[in-house]
């Protein structure tokens, strides 16, 4: 395995202090195997490395176990959270701190984002759920609900690439955990113009989402501002544009 660049090793958010003292030695030393699935995909990667990242492979290969003896570990494939994909983009964050994700379509893309984000939190890794929040608000502005130049924006733009699987998937993520919130953030405008939002039954079914959902409309609340003559605006937190709240959504529900 090919030493990462100074640039690179200077991405590693956890281990920043000094690049070359703490971190070239873990790149020294034994080797791990790790399979994944049963289809042939094996991966060698410095195990000083891996074990100081992931408490996960750290009780794996250092905590008495068969894997510690073969320096070999197979993990099995669990829909939705381990993947040979998922797999490598960690090991790509694990190795220079950051992670290419691949081309794809958007609702794939924030179906993988979201496996990733399962996966690490799986081994216990930290740090890379900022980056993959960011990616998803990447694909939520970069492909919004397309709609005539004649009307006004549709408050189901943010959820366009977004699917109930998203919704139920992110809900297995620690709380406070980036993308639950991204996804929660993307939510509010249509749950504050629509009375039957997108994701309605989600916000009364599951339950880390209703929460998630609640602190971001709570945040939402706080950029109201009334114009006399033009009506009640509001800060969309996705895009940061200011949108007039729908005069439907004035009297109760």
């Amino acid at each position: 395995m090919d030493l990462p660049s100074r640039k690179q090793l200077q991405l590693i958010p956890s281990l920043l202090t000094n690049p070359y003292d703490r971190i070239l030695p873990l790149y020294s030393g034994l080797s791990v195997t790790i399979c994944v699935g049963s289809s042939g995909h094996k991966y060698t990667l410095p195990k000083a490395l891996v074990c100081k990242q992931s408490p996960y492979f750290s009780a794996m290969f250092q905590g008495g176990f068969k894997e510690g003896e073969d320096q070999t570990a197979t993990l099995e494939l669990v829909d939705g959270v381990v993947s040979v994909e998922a797999f490598e983009m960690l090991a790509q964050w694990l190795c220079i701190g950051r992670i290419v994700f691949k081309e794809l379509a958007p609702e794939e893309s924030i179906t993988s984002a979201i496996e990733l984000s399962r996966f690490a939190d799986m081994c216990g890794i930290t740090g890379v759920e900022r980056q993959v929040a960011a990616h998803i608000r990447d694909i939520i502005l970069a492909n919004p609900l397309k709609k005539p130049p004649y009307k006004s924006r549709d408050p189901a733009t943010n959820t366009h690439c977004i699917t109930a699987e998203h919704i139920v998937a992110a809900s297995y993520l620690p709380g406070g955990h980036a993308v639950r919130i991204i996804l929660a953030t993307a939510s509010v405008e249509g749950y504050m113009q629509f009375k039957l939002h997108k994701f309605t039954e989600e916000a009364q079914c599951v339950a880390g989402f209703s929460a998630d959902l609640l602190m971001a409309v709570k945040e939402t609340l706080n950029t109201l501002h009334v114009d006399d003559y033009s009506g009640i605006f509001f800060r969309e937190p996705i895009s940061g544009d200011i949108v007039r709240l729908g005069r439907e959504q004035l009297s109760p529900i």
